[in-house]
């Protein structure tokens, strides 16, 4: 890629051994692009305690989201796992079994998490509204998970869980101009609490070729960044990717390969795409992460 004007903007993701179970795990920083977000995912080795030591309750002084994703590309929504956290000073323990999503505002506490069993690996994403990660110990206290009930649809915190319901996104899915169908599955993450707007799309990739967008030939534009991850599914080595993509970045519509998992960070009206997945060998996600906002309901146009 030396050379290109926009290959700053394109980020091939290595992976490391993160915290305790936490494995396999990537992140990427908004702080090169002056953009205030980080984002890091991964996989857990086995059912155990989640976070780091002392593994209580924490907070962060941005907005963040967490997000459980199952690796099963046949049936996305289940988990695989059983995971319980806790929300809020009350502690307000939720069991999260499928595919799922929680809005985290400024200032809220929340952890501790236990997988209290794990069938399948899945993937554990965090996107945060900073350029760098921080989190703030709260003071410990005598309180175990084992004590606390699961709430259910009447908890103060119901609201923060978003459970993801994967839709097939058929050919036609954009409308007359692109039949293109990837044999997968979308959903769409949303949250608007105030000050606090963000989107996150998640698509299965499972065969190819498939063109994105309603004009699949033609570069588009968005008023606000997003960021795309191409998304490997094997737990037993995220770093394979499974598959290739081809992106085109500016108005010069500059071509980039995308071979391994992949960031590619698209600030507001830098032109992009086309967008064409070009081989799959095993299905893979994307994820299109907007943490500032969209445009929706609509694709942003030049």
């Amino acid at each position: 890629m030396t050379g290109k004007k926009y290959e700053k903007y394109v980020v091939e993701l290595s992976f490391k051994e993160g915290p305790g179970l936490y494995r396999q795990m990537t992140e990427v920083s908004g702080e090169p692009f002056d953009l205030d977000f980080h984002v890091r995912y991964g996989t857990y080795l086995a059912a155990g305690q989640m976070g780091i030591e002392s593994y209580g309750q924490h907070k962060h002084d941005f907005n963040q989201v967490n997000f459980w994703l199952g690796t099963d590309t046949n049936v996305i929504g289940e988990l695989g796992a059983e995971v319980e956290l806790c929300l809020g000073k009350e502690w307000e323990k939720h069991m999260i079994t499928t595919s799922t999503a929680v809005s985290i505002p400024k200032d809220l506490p929340h952890y501790a998490a236990m997988i209290n069993k794990m069938d399948k690996r899945f993937i554990y994403v965090e996107v945060s509204c900073a350029r760098k990660y921080s989190e703030k110990a709260l003071p410990s206290t005598k309180k175990k998970l084992d004590n606390i009930p699961v709430m259910g649809w009447n908890s103060k915190y119901r609201q923060n869980l978003i459970n993801l319901a994967f839709t097939r996104k058929g050919a036609w899915g954009y409308g007359p101009t692109n039949r293109d169908d990837s044999g997968g599955h979308l959903a769409f993450i949303r949250g608007n609490d105030p000050g606090f707007d963000f989107l996150i799309m998640c698509e299965s990739l499972k065969k190819a070729p498939y063109r994105f967008g309603p004009n699949p030939e033609k570069p588009h534009a968005h008023p606000m960044p997003e960021i795309l991850f191409f998304v490997g599914t094997d737990t037993d080595n995220l770093g394979d990717l499974g598959g290739e993509a081809e992106i085109c970045l500016g108005k010069e519509m500059e071509r980039y390969v995308i071979t391994r998992p992949t960031a590619v960070v698209i600030p507001d009206k830098l032109a992009h795409c086309p967008l064409t997945i070009t081989r799959v060998d095993r299905p893979f996600y994307l994820m299109d992460v907007r943490p500032f906002g969209t445009e929706m309901p609509g694709i942003g146009k030049l």
